[in-house]
């Protein structure tokens, strides 16, 4: 799924206030919901992969574990 969003994202046609198109990336971290889990870890867990999506290149999905 997240790849898709990804995907879809990077293909849209974007553009500034004055009409100049711009391209962009997205880094995308997600985690799936454990039975232990609390909101709080679940998103931790998710803003890791986030980051270490940034890290490893950018424009990427990273599934926090």
């Amino acid at each position: 799924m997240g790849g898709r969003v990804r995907a879809s994202l990077q293909g849209m046609p974007m553009y500034d206030a004055g009409a100049r198109p711009f391209h962009v990336t997205v880094s995308i971290g997600v985690a799936e919901l454990q039975e232990d889990d609390t909101l709080d870890t679940v998103i931790e867990r998710a803003d890791t992969a986030m980051y270490r999506a940034k890290s490893a290149g950018r424009n990427r999905v990273e599934v926090g574990h």
